[in-house]
This record gives C-alpha cells, sequence and structure tokens, in this order.
C-alpha cells in the first residue's frame, strides 16, 4: 500500500464513485466516519446496487451539542477538509472507533488529532467472478506543529509509509464463499 496521503486520495475516489456516480456498476456499501480537530463529528453510510441508493448522513457539533441530519451528497464536502493535514498517518492499533482511535493519538502527545475512518466493500462487477474489494482503513491527521514524527512513542499505532496489516486494508479481495484471497 502506498503511503498514507496517496491511498487517502484513491479511497476518497472511491467514496466519491460510490456515493455520487449514478451509474449501477459501482456495487457496494459504505460507512465514512471524521472527527475533526473543531470537535465536529460526521457520519455517513451508504448502498449502492442494482436496486438502487440509500445513504444517510449526520453531523454532530461537540461544542454545540447538536445533531443534524445530512443529505449523502454532502459526504464528499465534508471529508476534502481531511486534505488539509499536513500530515497523514495510517493507524495501526486495535481500536475501531474514531473517538478511541483519537484518545490513543492524544496518548502519544499529539495535541489535536483528526480521524477519519473508512470501511468500503464493492462487488465484482463480475457477479460470477464471486469476489468483493474490502477497504478498512483509519486515517490519522496532524499539523506541522505537532511535533510528530516516526520515531516517537506513537510509532506503534501511526505509520506514514507501506504498511501491511491484518486488519486494516486497501483493496482487499475477499471470496464470497468465505475462503480469504488476500491481494495486498
Amino acid at each position: 500500500m502506498a503511503n498514507a496521503r496517496t491511498t487517502f486520495h484513491e479511497v476518497f475516489s472511491e467514496i466519491e464513485a460510490l456515493a455520487t456516480s449514478n451509474a449501477t456498476s459501482n456495487s457496494g456499501c459504505w460507512t465514512v466516519e471524521y472527527l475533526t480537530r473543531r470537535e465536529i463529528f460526521y457520519q455517513f453510510s451508504g448502498n449502492r446496487s442494482v436496486a438502487g441508493e440509500d445513504a444517510t448522513g449526520h453531523r454532530f457539533d461537540g461544542t454545540r451539542d447538536t445533531l443534524t441530519a445530512l443529505p449523502a451528497n454532502l459526504l464528499v464536502p465534508a471529508i476534502a477538509d481531511f486534505d488539509n493535514n499536513t500530515i497523514m498517518a495510517f493507524y495501526i492499533g486495535a481500536s475501531t472507533s474514531v473517538t478511541t482511535i483519537a484518545r490513543e493519538a492524544v496518548d502519544c502527545c499529539v495535541r489535536t488529532p483528526e480521524v477519519l475512518l473508512v470501511d468500503i466493500t464493492i462487488d465484482d462487477e463480475d457477479l460470477l467472478a464471486g469476489t468483493r474489494s474490502l477497504t478498512r482503513l483509519a486515517f490519522v491527521g496532524l499539523d506541522t506543529n505537532e511535533g510528530w514524527s516516526p520515531l516517537v512513542p506513537c510509532a506503534d499505532i501511526l505509520t506514514i509509509t507501506d504498511m501491511i496489516h491484518p486488519f486494516w486494508c486497501h483493496g482487499r479481495q475477499i471470496a464470497r464463499s468465505g475462503s480469504l484471497q488476500i491481494r495486498i
């Protein structure tokens, strides 16, 4: 897998295709959660198939304690802000919630991390092939003045370079019959 920023751009394109494309060739489901350093939490989920699409979104403002339903077409603009982070890292720890990942980063002396959690399953266009692609990634965004480097204690939960991991993955091929075919 490429570095975190390059992978973010690839995943962003996949999400954009699933969330905004009118073509039914992109069949799959996704969940995106984004915790900003401004205490805004976005949560989007959707499903696209030959039968149609279903998507929902929410925005929770932690400073105002407000919850707002969002149309799914705001997914792409909402997560586009994550690209403004000077440093992007892959999260490689065991947690699977944005708040826990953020807490772990703060425990490693990162003052204001942003966390983007993405889970995408895309069915193979050839349904007879019986495979689907799985992307499950957590990105942590940092400001330049955070002082983080791969040499500090966070190195056991954050990496900016190539990543091979049993849980976190990008484009991992899975056979629908249940046997695992891994392509990294």
